[in-house]
């Protein structure tokens, strides 16, 4: 969920809402928060003067985390994975990329809620929480677009990496693994995809997604130079709100069309109402409330999923 930029006085609010917080979970019984980068010796380029911080707002009414956790200053990347119940998973796995305009994290409302509302398909989820490039008191970025994008798209790159090796173990060549992301996160699972790696061959296990859901992403940089030198193309799925003031619907129309003069196999869908951060629809409107609907029936048409596959 995009966000407008911090000024120095909404830092200082910020400092004092929000609480330190240990890797946890929302909940009881939900799955270990993990370090996406446990390997001594790690390089991160990413420090902050301050620690993590989270404010916890009340969540949704029908948000199945019952959580809406939103993180700044995240220096050490984690992850979690969502599990569907034993024996009916199917091999399909999805990193789940939370929005924030990449200030911020907001982890539950657009991570956990999908991860869990995609259980009964038999996927399994990974939700992401990556660096962020967070304001300082003076309302500035600390990194270049160059040294944070490079990072961020490694903890993309390591998480389907994670997920990848988990699937393969528990169900061989038939795992396949996609990303998706809201808003910022959309985008970085458009940089996954499209933007080479920058460690092809360092890893045994293959970095790079299957599929991609964009979702109200923002697309700078999506351009026609990025598209044709890319190598392959997976199949995207992509929505947008018409209403959505903040990462509107023109970039994603120019983007899907050249998705198609290139051959790939994408899928638009643009509601009248929404707005940006509609994140699982519910009381944003009829339509865009059915968007998860239609992404499970697009993953059906993919052959991602079998037909079986039910909630």
């Amino acid at each position: 969920m995009t966000t407008e930029f911090f000024a120095p006085f909404a830092w200082r609010v910020l400092m004092a809402w929000a609480v330190l917080t240990p890797l946890s979970s929302p909940a009881a019984g939900w799955p270990q928060e993990k370090e996406l980068w446990p390997e001594a010796g790690w390089q991160n380029p990413i420090q902050y003067d301050v620690p993590e911080l989270v404010r916890k707002n009340a969540p949704g009414k029908a948000a199945l985390s019952g959580a809406n956790r939103v993180y700044s200053f995240v220096s050490k990347p984690t992850y979690s994975i969502q599990e569907p119940e034993v024996g009916k998973g199917n091999g399909v796995g999805l990193v789940i990329c939370p929005g924030g305009g990449f200030r911020e994290l907001w982890l539950d409302r657009e991570g956990n809620d999908l991860a869990l509302w995609l259980k009964p398909y038999g996927v399994t989820s990974l939700v992401l929480k990556y660096r962020t490039n967070t304001e300082g008191k003076d309302g500035k970025r600390k990194y270049s677009n160059e040294v944070y994008q490079r990072a961020v798209v490694a903890d993309a790159r390591q998480a389907i990496r994670i997920l990848r090796s988990h699937l393969v173990e528990q169900n061989g060549n038939k795992a396949r693994i996609g990303i998706c992301g809201f808003s910022a996160g959309g985008a970085l699972a458009m940089y996954s995809v499209f933007e080479p790696d920058s460690e092809p061959g360092s890893k045994q296990v293959n970095g790079v997604p299957d599929f991609a859901g964009l979702f109200y992403p923002g697309l700078r940089g999506a351009d026609a130079q990025l598209v044709q030198r890319a190598q392959r193309i997976p199949p995207l799925f992509i929505i947008n709100a018409v209403d959505d003031q903040t990462t509107p619907v023109g970039p994603c129309v120019d983007f899907y069309q050249l998705l198609l003069k290139a051959g790939a196999h994408a899928e638009l869908h643009l509601y009248n109402l929404g707005g940006h951060g509609f994140d699982m629809g519910t009381g944003h409107g009829e339509s865009v409330s059915l968007w998860k609907e239609s992404f499970v029936a697009w993953l059906r048409d993919q052959g991602f999923l079998g037909h079986g596959s039910t909630r």
